[in-house]
């Protein structure tokens, strides 16, 4: 028989997570253990990102590489808006508390930073899990061959049983 205190669980809002979360329930329902959510985030995937500088419209080059740069209060043509890649975590967070909730199961939520798998199993350890579940993601051949995927880095590194959902 499986025995566990505490299980955590991998949740990025996918529809995968949300089947590891829905098992994660189920299970610990069944051997009555306490649930930790796990929402790991990276910063750099985070961040702004402005496209580099280039000659403002009717600049010319000059010597050097340098640009002759025209009146800002001339120039016609509006700055680039910077491209913004938004965070989720609060979207993501409600959805796991809704499920939490729909299924009338306590848990903790907590927010992590950092590459998802390590931060992850450094979690695990510091709370004590007895077990990691994961949904499985399905990626193309080479995206997973150059990246690898969350729930293959879970499960080649941690010490502790990982189960991965599909």
């Amino acid at each position: 028989m499986f025995y566990a205190d505490r299980i955590i669980v991998a949740f990025d809002g996918s529809e995968n997570s949300k089947k590891a979360l829905q098992t994660a329930i189920d299970l610990a329902k069944t051997v009555n253990a306490a649930i930790t959510v796990a929402h790991s985030h990276d910063m750099k995937d985070n961040q702004t990102i402005i496209d580099p500088p280039r000659p403002a419209a009717g600049a010319s080059y000059i010597g050097g590489g340098m640009t002759s740069v025209p009146d800002p209060l001339i120039s016609d043509v509006a700055p680039p808006e910077p491209m913004i890649y938004e965070d989720r975590t609060e979207e993501v967070i409600a959805e796991a508390r809704m499920m939490l909730n729909d299924q009338q199961t306590e848990g903790d939520i907590d927010i992590l930073e950092g590459d998802p798998a390590e931060s992850i199993i450094e979690h695990a350890n510091r709370v004590s899990a007895d077990l990691i579940v994961t949904g499985s993601r399905d990626q193309n051949r080479l995206k997973k061959l150059l990246f690898g995927s969350v729930s293959e880095k879970l499960s080649a590194k941690s010490d502790i049983p990982v189960l991965i959902v599909k």
